[in-house]
């Protein structure tokens, strides 16, 4: 038995971090309905299908007019019998829909509520538009790892979508837990801009200390450097791993050149320092001096593509990823947990639903009949 066996879950998500979030209850066993507009759906399946599919495999689709007051009649008697609610809409457009905690407490006081935004449910840009970069930017991420001579057009990692994603995922596990204790369920608030922070922690730290933080600076000893093929990073943060790489790559000189003598010497001298190992990487494939410098415990890896790493099939060796039809019929290889148990562990039961696929099925459930809910399909309510 899964851990989330028996949860139900009530999706109001779409896009990406929302989705992800419920995406991952479901690879734990829990049964997630995701609610979508009739006839068009989640906007992801056409624009973005295989997004769509990373972040929606494995999910029941209902179809449903939100904006009819019927449309909403049903979501709350669903809401009823649900274990968890998710949505993220920008704040203010699910207290429009009457989807409030208030709402939802007084029809279900054990269910838990759980909102993903841009910039959270208040605070001064609450309101504020929210999409992946824009948060970075106002985050303040942008500014520690963006070249501000580079490109301005080049965009950096997505990587608030889907953190946001996991810190709702990982909230709604403690509010179960916390359920489990108290009986009650619980409002959960979970932002983009809060996730840069939790993600950015060491830097938030530093910068409200007064210091600068890694990131921001160049370090002579953690950096790609170029072999005779290819580049490939090596981080030097200890003096004995300098020690291990130089003696490696034929730079035992460079130890006694003051230049190179301390962290602090290497810093002040970095292009020297990064042009002196280069020349004697030159001679040389990347791939073996890696394989040398695992092998005295310098930390070192190729620079590779996202696909070469799925080529390796190291991430096939750890179930890391699922294959599934997307909407418009390629495959797609999804991104699984993360984790692993030894025992009924995250799986993916199912593959992209289809759009409202479950709705009949859902509508039989609440006691609708098939002239009650052709009523529904003509009205265009469902």
């Amino acid at each position: 038995m899964q851990a989330l066996e028996g949860l139900k879950v009530v999706d109001l998500t779409h896009a990406m971090a929302g989705a992800f979030a419920t995406y991952h209850l479901g690879l734990l066993g829990a049964e997630v309905l995701k609610i979508e507009p009739p006839e068009k759906g989640d906007e992801f399946r056409r624009w973005r299908p295989l997004t769509f599919a990373g972040a929606n495999a494995g999910k029941r689709s209902m179809t449903l007019n939100l904006k009819s007051e019927e449309g909403r009649e049903i979501l709350f008697r669903l809401i009823e019998g649900a274990d968890v609610v998710v949505e993220n809409y920008r704040p203010g457009v699910a207290a429009k829909l009457g989807v409030t905690w208030e709402k939802i407490h007084a029809l279900n006081p054990q269910a838990i509520f759980c909102s993903v935004s841009g910039y959270g449910q208040d605070g001064a840009w609450r309101d504020y538009p929210a999409i992946e970069w824009s948060v970075q930017a106002v985050s303040g991420i942008t500014d520690l790892y963006v070249d501000p001579e580079g490109d301005p057009m080049r965009l950096g990692l997505s990587i608030l979508d889907p953190f946001a994603a996991y810190m709702g995922f990982s909230s709604i596990l403690a509010a179960l837990l916390q359920r489990e204790k108290t009986g009650a369920g619980q409002r959960i608030d979970v932002s983009m801009l809060d996730a840069g922070w939790v993600l950015n922690a060491s830097s938030v730290t530093d910068l409200l200390a007064g210091d600068m933080p890694v990131s921001k600076t160049r370090r002579a000893g953690s950096a790609r450097f170029r072999a005779r093929d290819r580049s490939f990073f090596v981080s030097l943060n200890w003096e004995k791993w300098v020690t291990a790489f130089l003696s490696t790559i034929g730079g035992t000189d460079m130890l006694a050149d003051p230049r190179f003598e301390s962290e602090d010497a290497r810093n002040r001298n970095a292009d020297a320092f990064y042009d002196e190992v280069c020349n004697r990487l030159a001679s040389r494939d990347a791939s073996d001096w890696v394989a040398d410098l695992v092998g005295v415990g310098v930390p070192a890896g190729l620079v590779q593509t996202l696909p070469e790493v799925a080529a390796s099939g190291h991430a096939d060796a750890r179930g890391l990823l699922y294959r599934v039809e997307a909407e418009d019929g390629r495959e797609a290889s999804i991104v699984g947990a993360g984790f692993r148990f030894a025992e009924n562990g995250p799986s993916l039961q199912s593959g992209i639903p289809r759009l409202g696929a479950h709705t009949a099925e859902t509508l039989r459930s609440l006691g609708y009949d098939e002239e009650s809910m052709e009523s529904l399909r003509a009205r265009g309510l469902v």
